[in-house]
C-alpha cells in the first residue's frame, strides 16, 4: 500500500491519473489491505487455536479510511456505500468460507471414527456458528464505521463545494455590478464634461465665428464699426478663454484625490513655505488617509486656512502639523513661531478663525487656538470618529 500512495504521488503518474483509475487504486488498497490482515489473522490462529479473527483485524480499519477518504472527496455519497459493502463482503467472506471448510473437517472426521463423537461434533458446529456470528458482527460494525466516516467527510466536502459556488457565483454578480457602476459614472463624467465644454468652449468658439463673420462684411464698408466689433471679439474671447479655464481646473483631480490626505496637507505646507520663506515639518499617520471623505475635505480645508494665515500674518521662521490618533480620536495640532496676536482684541471672523471653526465643529469636533504676542500661534483640533 505505500508503494502505490509513493508511486501516484510522483508527478508523472499523478498527471496521467483519471477518476476511473484512482477509484481502481482505491480498491486495490483496500482489498490488500483486507487480504493481508485474514493471512495475518489464519497464521496467528494456527499458531494460537483459540483466538477469534474479529480480534486482530480492528487495526485494518485506520487504514482502510485512508482510500475512504479519496472516496468521499471525489466521488458520490454512492460510491462510498458501494466501497463500504464491498468491504464488508471482503472481510467476511473469507472467514466465512476458512470456518465453514474447518466445520465440515470436523464434523466428517468424527463421522467416520464413530456414532459416540456425533454430539461433540454438534457442539463443535455450534461453536463454529458462534464464531461465524461473532466475525460477522465485528466485520458489520468496521463497515458502519467505515460508511459514518464517508458520509461525514462528503458532506464536508459537498457543503465546501456548495460554499464554494455560491461565493463565485457572488463574485461574478459583484464583478457585473462593479462593471456597470463603472460604464454609469464614465458615461455621467462624459455628460457633464460634454455640458462644461459646451458652455463654455463651444458657445464662445460659435459667438466669436459670428462676430468675425461681421467683422469681415463691415471691414471695407465702415472700418470704425469693424474695429468695434472686433474689440468686442476680443474681449469676448478673453472672457470665454478665462471660463474655459476655470472649468478645466474644477474638471482636474482634487488634491485628496490623486494623493490622500496626508500627501494633499504635505504639498499644502511645502507650497506655503515655499513661498513664505519658512522651513515646515510634518508628523502625519498615512492610516489616516481612509477618512470618510467629509472629514476629509474638513481636515484639509482648514490645513489650508491656516497655511494661508501663517503666510500672510505671522512672519514666521517655522510651522509644524500634526495629525495623530489618539483614544479613538482624530488630533489635528497646527503651530507656527511667528509674532503671534492678542486673542481677546482680535475680531472672531478675522484670519479664516471662523470658517475653522464653523467646518469643525459642524463635525462634532472641538476647535480650540491659542497665541501671544510674540509667542507664535497653535491650532488643536479634536474629531471623534468610529471609522475601519
Amino acid at each position: 500500500m505505500t508503494a502505490i500512495l509513493v508511486t501516484i504521488s510522483i508527478k508523472k503518474v499523478e498527471d496521467r491519473i483519471t477518476k476511473k483509475t484512482l477509484l481502481v487504486i482505491l480498491y486495490s488498497i483496500a482489498l490488500i489491505t483486507i487480504f493481508s490482515r485474514h493471512i495475518f489473522s489464519l497464521s496467528l490462529r494456527r499458531m494460537v487455536p483459540d483466538t477469534g479473527p474479529s480480534l486482530f483485524r480492528w487495526d485494518a480499519i485506520f487504514f482502510l479510511i485512508i482510500p475512504l477518504v479519496f472516496l468521499a472527496w471525489q466521488y458520490s455519497m454512492r460510491h462510498v456505500l458501494i466501497y463500504c459493502l464491498v468491504i464488508l463482503i471482503a472481510d467476511f467472506g473469507p472467514t466465512l468460507l476458512e470456518q465453514n471448510n474447518e466445520t465440515l473437517g470436523i464434523y466428517l472426521t468424527n463421522l467416520s471414527t464413530s456414532q459416540d463423537s456425533h454430539q461433540g461434533t454438534v457442539s463443535v458446529v455450534i461453536s463454529s456458528e458462534i464464531m461465524i456470528l461473532s466475525d460477522f458482527m465485528g466485520s458489520f460494525a468496521r463497515s458502519v464505521i467505515l460508511g459514518i466516516v464517508g458520509w461525514i467527510e462528503n458532506s464536508l466536502v459537498t457543503l465546501q463545494r456548495s460554499q464554494h459556488s455560491q461565493l463565485a457565483e457572488a463574485n461574478q454578480k459583484l464583478q457585473k455590478y462593479a462593471l456597470t457602476s463603472e460604464k454609469l459614472a464614465q458615461t455621467q463624467e462624459r455628460n457633464r464634461l460634454a455640458r462644461e465644454l459646451h458652455d463654455t468652449l463651444a458657445h464662445t468658439l460659435s459667438s466669436t465665428s459670428v462676430q468675425l463673420e461681421a467683422i469681415k462684411a463691415l471691414f471695407d464698408r465702415d472700418p470704425n464699426q469693424a474695429k468695434f466689433l472686433l474689440a468686442q471679439t476680443l474681449e469676448n474671447t478673453k472672457n470665454g478663454l478665462a471660463e474655459t479655464r476655470r472649468a478645466l481646473v474644477d474638471l482636474r483631480t482634487s488634491e485628496l484625490e490623486a494623493y490622500g490626505l496626508t500627501q494633499a496637507i504635505r504639498n499644502l505646507g511645502l507650497s506655503a513655505a515655499e513661498r513664505g520663506g519658512f522651513s515646515a515639518q510634518f508628523d502625519l499617520d498615512k492610516g489616516l488617509d481612509v477618512l470618510p471623505d467629509d472629514m476629509s475635505h474638513c481636515i484639509y480645508r482648514t490645513v489650508q486656512e491656516a497655511f494661508e494665515n501663517i503666510l500672510r500674518h505671522s512672519n514666521a521662521s517655522q510651522a509644524s502639523v500634526k495629525l495623530f490618533t489618539e483614544d479613538n480620536n482624530i488630533k489635528l495640532i497646527i503651530q507656527d513661531n511667528g509674532k503671534g496676536f492678542n486673542l481677546d482684541k482680535v475680531k472672531k471672523d478675522r484670519l479664516g478663525i471662523r470658517g475653522m471653526r464653523e467646518r469643525i465643529e459642524m463635525l462634532g469636533g472641538t476647535f480650540n487656538i491659542t497665541s501671544d504676542i510674540n509667542k507664535g500661534t497653535e491650532i488643536d483640533i479634536c474629531l471623534e470618529t468610529n471609522y475601519d
